[in-house]
Order: structure tokens, then sequence, then C-alpha cells
């Protein structure tokens, strides 16, 4: 589904990330409960939201909560059936659709999708745009370094050394101790962190240390 960007434009753009669809259409059916031969995967089509039901809750050990959190192991109800996604590389078996699929809707400039249990479903929600537009990320409209999705997971103080980079090409544990009110050590491990994210990096020595964007490869 797209829609177009400006009335003055003749390009359009995608309502919803298609990776993100994907994703939950090959989980239903890799995971769905095929012993349930009476119920069908049904996609559902709303003017503020787009739903992926499939037949089957998730099976133990996961629930609903670990999924939400993304703190589980990979399990799949027919591994036969996800191995032979995975050969034709429709699907990875890492367990980590969820985590692309969240990432996919925040980069594109909407919120996570949710997942739920419903009468035998298990539901996938992706909300939509709902008619505004404008909050549509493309890669002319993306402001900054930090993709959405990485700067969910980013704390405040980390938003505000990106920012101040951003804005003046590097910062210091200094500038960290001194404007974010915290102990030197804080500021290291905000940095470091950083570093580890693949978002600055460390140039200098000793009291010439500073953190700088990382310029991108290639």
């Amino acid at each position: 589904m797209s829609v177009p960007r400006s009335p003055n434009l003749s390009r359009s753009i995608r309502e919803y990330p298609v990776s993100a669809l994907r994703e939950a259409l090959v989980n239903a059916v890799a995971h769905r409960n095929y012993e349930d031969a009476s119920r069908k995967t049904n996609v559902q089509v709303f003017s503020d939201r787009i739903v992926v039901a499939s037949p089957g809750y998730p099976p133990a050990p996961l629930t609903l909560a670990k999924l939400r959190k993304g703190n589980y192991r990979p399990c799949s109800r027919n591994p036969l059936v996800a191995q032979a996604l995975a050969t034709l590389k429709l699907m990875e078996q890492r367990g980590s659709g969820f985590a692309r699929m969240r990432d996919a809707m925040l980069n594109h400039g909407l919120d996570a999708p949710t997942v739920a249990e419903q009468d035998g479903y298990f539901v996938v929600t992706f909300p939509g745009p709902n008619g505004n537009y404008d909050r549509i990320k493309t890669p002319e409209t993306a402001a900054g370094r930090v993709s959405p999705a990485v700067e969910a997971q980013l704390n405040d103080r980390q938003k505000k050394i990106m920012a101040q980079v951003a804005q003046t090409g590097h910062v210091t544990t200094r500038w960290c101790v001194t404007n974010l009110n915290v102990v030197k050590d804080t500021a290291h491990r905000d940095l470091v962190d950083l570093v580890n994210r693949d978002l600055l990096v460390r140039t200098g020595r000793g009291r010439n240390v500073a953190y700088r964007l990382k310029e991108p490869d290639g």
C-alpha cells in the first residue's frame, strides 16, 4: 500500500515497511498450528492498522512477555517448515524476527508492532500512519545519523551526547560530566556503549581524547 508523498511529486512512498509485513507473514506460515485445520491465517487491512493473525499461541517456553521484551531463544512449532523457508532464504532461524519487524517499523517513522493472543490466534498488529503521512521516513527525510530503532535503545544522556556531537563535531568525557551531571564512570560507560554501537569513534590520547561520529564504511 503506497500513498503520494506530495501533490507536487509523482513519487509515492509505502504506507508500511514491506520488510516488516513480509516477516510477519513468513512467521505465520512457519509457526502456525497446522493441527487446527479449521482456522486460517488472516490478514486484515484497516484504515489505521494491519493485523496478521495465525492459529495457535506461541509454543512453550515462549510467552508474550518474552516476545515483547525480545528476551527469548528461538523456538519453532514446525522446525521442518522453518528449515525449508530458511533454505529458500525467506526467513532466518535466529529468533530475531520480531526485533527486525520492530526496527523496520520504527525506522519507517511508525510505532512498533504489538503482539497479543486472542481466540486461539496469535495476533501481530502494525499501527499505521492513520493519515499522518508526514511521519513516514524516507532516506531523503530521515534526520540525523541515528536511526529511530537505534535511538529507541539509547538512554536520555546518550541522546544528548549524540545531539552535541552532531552540533559541534565531537564530545569529551569532561563535557558529559559537566553538562549531564554524572560522574566520570557513568560518562565513560555511555560513551563506550556508543562506540560499541558503531555510532562514535574514539580519537586522540590522554587529555586530548574525544569522541566523534564514525564515518560510514566505504
